[in-house]
């Protein structure tokens, strides 16, 4: 699948954090990590509690999250309305009749309400909630004073491999599902 395929936008869908008591600790995990997983500088940030930008760092393609909303809205519009036309397509080959006297009206709601529903799930699609435990666990430990090591991975495997690694480093790794 190339990437204009994909529903999401984001060049790192997959993340992963640890939780450390300070941030020597944070940054001597990190460049261990980056080290034995050959991981870009840009896939590992150690985010501090006094960091200015700190949401910028947990979630920094922002424009990635902008595809990711444009193509999920469109992948999944288009897609409801194609499964809106099927079920059109059944409903009046089955001889429903309300379907078969009203054919122009009924397909036009079919398609309508089909893109409506697939861009509603696109929404939720936009939303992320994939990466609330990892948001939520990674912002509760900078509000108590705690460094935060992020590992943004290219590939579910590559996300395994670097909380395989966190979890040598920290008691409290937590990733994106």
């Amino acid at each position: 699948m190339t990437d204009a395929q994909h529903i999401t936008g984001e060049k790192f869908d997959h993340k992963v954090a640890a939780v450390f008591a300070s941030s020597n600790e944070a940054h001597t995990a990190a460049e261990s990590v980056r080290d034995s997983l050959n991981l870009e500088q840009r896939q590992v940030i150690v985010v501090d509690p006094g960091d200015a930008h700190q949401g910028r760092e947990l979630e920094p393609d922002s424009t990635g999250i902008m595809r990711t909303m444009i193509r999920s809205h469109l992948w999944l519009g288009a897609f409801g309305a194609l499964a809106g036309l099927l079920l059109f397509m059944v409903t009046f080959f089955a001889g429903i009749g309300f379907v078969t006297t009203n054919a122009l009206t009924a397909a036009a709601l079919f398609i309508v309400f089909g893109a409506v529903i697939g861009m509603l799930l696109a929404g939720l699609v936009s939303l992320r909630p994939d990466h609330m435990p990892y948001l939520m666990k990674a912002q509760a430990a900078l509000r108590d004073g705690k460094s935060v090591v992020t590992i943004h991975a290219s590939s579910i495997e590559q996300m395994k491999q670097a909380n395989s690694e966190l979890e040598k480093h920290s008691g409290q790794v937590v990733n994106s599902l």
